[in-house]
């Protein structure tokens, strides 16, 4: 079931008048996801994201063997020249589909998608260029920054750069809620 709003754009190339571009999905199944845990997939390449305004994605969760709530897990999406030191993440809480829903709203809700403003992430980086620490030094950029603007928060680490992304990494991740054991 597509996205409501969505249609699949015509390919005109095809001899067949009624052919449709791909939809570009991804499908991947994630169980016992541990506290303060992710799994992702990932992209790599070379492309310059300078020209773009905004990234939107549509987000589905299904629970299909555990109990899981609304907000339970998050979506998240990392783009840098690497996956672990030089990054930009932005996350959002997910709502869960029951199985068996048939209709597109309930299957793809308003608050799974992903509508980020790539100003966003230039605001991050300056905003965690101009912070200090807790001592009064300039903020380390080995160390994760947290940028909340309009109730979004970006996380940045390292020196990602726009113009050199490298890596795309999509993923869901059970925030961490027990900081005194966390893996539990």
């Amino acid at each position: 079931v597509l996205p409501p709003g969505i249609e699949r754009e015509r390919d005109f190339t095809n001899y067949r008048a009624n052919t449709r571009q791909n939809e570009q999905s991804i499908a991947y199944t994630v169980s016992n996801l541990r506290d303060g845990y992710g799994r992702a997939i990932f992209k790599t390449g070379f492309n310059d994201w300078r020209s773009y305004k905004k990234l939107e994605m549509f987000v589905h969760l299904e629970e299909t063997q555990s109990n899981l709530q609304n907000g339970d897990l998050e979506a998240f999406i990392r783009l840098g020249t690497d996956n672990q030191d030089n990054y930009y993440e932005y996350a959002i809480p997910l709502r869960v589909t029951q199985p068996g829903t048939s209709n597109p709203s309930s299957i793809w809700p308003e608050e799974n998608r992903i509508e980020l403003a790539l100003e966003l992430l230039q605001k991050a980086k300056a905003a965690r260029n101009f912070s200090k620490n807790a001592a009064g030094f300039p903020w380390p950029i080995n160390i994760p920054f947290v940028f909340i603007e309009d109730g979004k928060s970006v996380i940045i680490k390292g020196q990602p750069d726009l113009s050199n992304v490298r890596v795309i990494m999509l993923g869901v991740k059970n925030p961490l809620r027990n900081p005194n054991a966390p893996g539990n």
